[in-house]
């Protein structure tokens, strides 16, 4: 790391953990340290299959590669979509092997697949309940071995080097360095992800519905980012610190250094405030954090899903979620706060909770108002699927809409 410049009213920055989680903020101009910070938080990562470390998978006559499911996905919905890779390749000096670099790689082509299994070759009870096993059946195609032999050298069975079996997938490393112009064997590792290749798109009769992967929870990490932005000007009086946060590792618990549950907000308060105990206490009691994510709209087609009066429809608002277990960290005086907000602001907001006898999720909020003791309220976007394979939204934009023509 590098020292950090002693902070100053109207002080702009921005700090990463692991590449992967970023933590912006802006000291305004009439800074007091002991008014606290205002945050909001967001996470930038989705369930997706993440590339094994020995990548390496053959099966039948074609090349494939071996990956690990990241995050509690709906892993049928990967069948039959073009899909790519995506990530941090590190990369080494060839003059100097101990001289490393990360590099950020996309490769922009259909390069693997995931066929769905005939329905002749299905019995009755397979057709009806599609479960694929993950270690067996989540394993993309990226090329037959026919095709490779004609377009490239043969793919080595053993490293030439350590005369074991070859760990990586040939093919894979291939486009990977031809992607990023270097050679296979600067490769030294890797973090990368299979990434759905279709563009997101608008639909609906009124084009009232935003149909795209990621959703939860890119969406609000836009548009987070650009209320932040938007509000930087609006903002000359304010004698309190500003933060967007990004995490990395929502899908999977939060517990890592780039996760919520790591220190990257503890730090900040402390940055903020210095040395002082007392007035560390007292920053923290001021300071309020937004934790914003995505809700899942009520479906049509499974309403009893969902708490009959506490249902989520999509265009009527972003929603305030409340669970008495403390899966979320809304209270009463932090929801009334993001109420008297929204009503100034003339933003309807909804109110959602689960059923009695149903599952429910959680997310940075309850971790970050844990760890910080930051007063804390959960604001949802709505959609209508999942996080991998999400149909949106509307929100703001179709209430607008409806204001104009009344």
């Amino acid at each position: 790391g590098i020292p950090w410049p002693a902070i100053a009213p109207g002080q702009k920055a921005f700090f990463t953990r692991n590449d992967s989680s970023i933590v912006a903020f802006r000291v305004r101009d009439k800074f007091n340290s002991s008014s606290g910070l205002k945050l909001i938080g967001s996470h930038t990562d989705s369930p997706n299959f993440a590339i094994k470390p020995k990548s390496v998978s053959s099966k039948g006559a074609y090349h494939s590669v071996g990956v690990q499911c990241y995050g509690g996905g709906l892993w049928h919905t990967w069948f039959d979509r073009e899909l790519t890779v995506a990530g941090r390749v590190i990369v080494k000096n060839p003059t100097n092997p101990l001289e490393m670099t990360s590099r950020l790689v996309y490769v922009p082509k259909n390069l693997l697949y995931l066929p769905t299994l005939a329905i002749h070759l299905r019995n009755a009870a397979e057709r009806d309940a599609f479960g694929p096993h993950k270690e067996n059946h989540l394993v993309p195609i990226i090329c037959s071995h026919f095709a490779e032999s004609l377009s490239a050298p043969p793919v080595p069975e053993t490293d030439d080097k350590t005369k074991k079996p070859a760990e990586q997938s040939v093919p894979l490393m291939r486009a990977i360095a031809a992607e990023l112009g270097i050679n296979v064997e600067d490769i030294v590792d890797f973090d990368l992800s299979v990434v759905d290749r279709q563009p997101a798109a608008i639909g609906g009769l009124h084009d009232e519905f935003i149909h795209a992967p990621r959703i939860d929870n890119l969406l609000s990490v836009f548009c987070s980012l650009k209320a932040i932005i938007e509000a930087d000007s609006q903002l000359a009086d304010d004698d309190m610190v500003t933060v967007l946060a990004m995490f990395d590792h929502e899908e999977v618990g939060s517990s890592s250094p780039q996760g919520a549950g790591g220190s990257m907000v503890t730090e900040l308060v402390d940055y903020v405030v210095g040395c002082d105990p007392t007035l560390k206490i007292q920053a923290v009691s001021n300071s309020f954090l937004l934790s914003v994510d995505g809700a899942h709209a009520a479906h049509p087609n499974y309403l009893d899903k969902h708490e009959e009066k506490h249902r989520p429809t999509l265009h009527l608002g972003p929603a305030i979620k409340y669970n008495a277990n403390v899966r979320y960290a809304t209270t009463g005086v932090t929801s009334s706060v993001l109420k008297a907000l929204a009503t100034s602001a003339d933003i309807p907001v909804q109110m959602f909770c689960v059923k009695n006898d149903s599952p429910c999720g959680s997310t940075i909020g309850p971790i970050l108002s844990t760890l910080s003791g930051i007063k804390t309220c959960l604001l949802y976007t709505s959609d209508a699927a999942d996080e991998e394979d999400s149909v949106d939204l509307g929100g703001r934009r179709i209430i607008k809409k409806k204001k104009k023509r009344a």
